[in-house]
């Protein structure tokens, strides 16, 4: 009788234990599988913060662009491009052609010059830097209020007399008005140049 009740004990401690051991790795793998899910939303979270970062990279990028493109357009509309000349205390207005020269003027300006007089026919003044000729023919024929620039010399020019062909001047604009006011003028001057588009 003591034989089957210490029997009946050595199963009931075997069964305990085997319980234990069979349920304990269950619980150890449901926390390594919530170790191993957290470590994913963790990861997760990191590459869905590298995405938002480069998002906001390319959209900063973008926006970036869109603004150098959006000035780019501004420089290349030259439809009403206009400059106004100071001349002592004097406007003088100046229509722009559409042309590369033209646009390099204008990213200059605004310029303040000394100009001269120059053969009795025009007023001319050094710009202190060249500008892209680039597309335009080698040289043209100056009438009255043509605003040119003659690239050998580097400098702008104000026709207040009609001149002959002349190569590698070109054509940056016309005065609309006040071309006298500059012809009348016998020595150097200041000129404000600045644009008024």
């Amino acid at each position: 009788m003591k034989k089957i009740i210490f029997i009946i004990i050595l199963l009931i401690i075997a069964v305990i234990l085997g319980g234990i051991i069979y349920f304990n790795p269950k619980e150890n793998t449901s926390q390594e599988g919530n170790n191993s899910s957290n470590q994913q939303n963790i990861q997760n979270d990191i590459n869905n913060s590298d995405i938002e970062e480069n998002i906001i990279s390319d959209n900063s990028n973008s926006l970036d662009e869109t603004q150098n493109s959006q000035n780019e357009g501004e420089e290349v509309d030259m439809e009403n491009a206009r400059i106004k000349l100071t001349v002592n205390g004097n406007e003088v207005f100046v229509r722009l052609d559409d042309n590369q020269a033209s646009r390099d003027l204008l990213k200059m300006l605004p310029l303040t010059l000394t100009f001269e007089d120059f053969n009795n026919t025009e007023k001319i003044a050094t710009l202190p830097n060249e500008l892209s000729t680039e597309g335009l023919p080698s040289g043209y024929t100056p009438q009255i209020g043509d605003f040119s620039y003659y690239a050998p010399w580097g400098n702008v020019s104000v026709f207040y007399k009609d001149f002959r062909y002349s190569s590698s001047l070109y054509k940056l604009g016309t005065i609309e008005s006040g071309t006298e006011i500059l012809g009348n003028i016998s020595s150097d001057f200041e000129v404000t140049i600045e644009s008024i588009n």
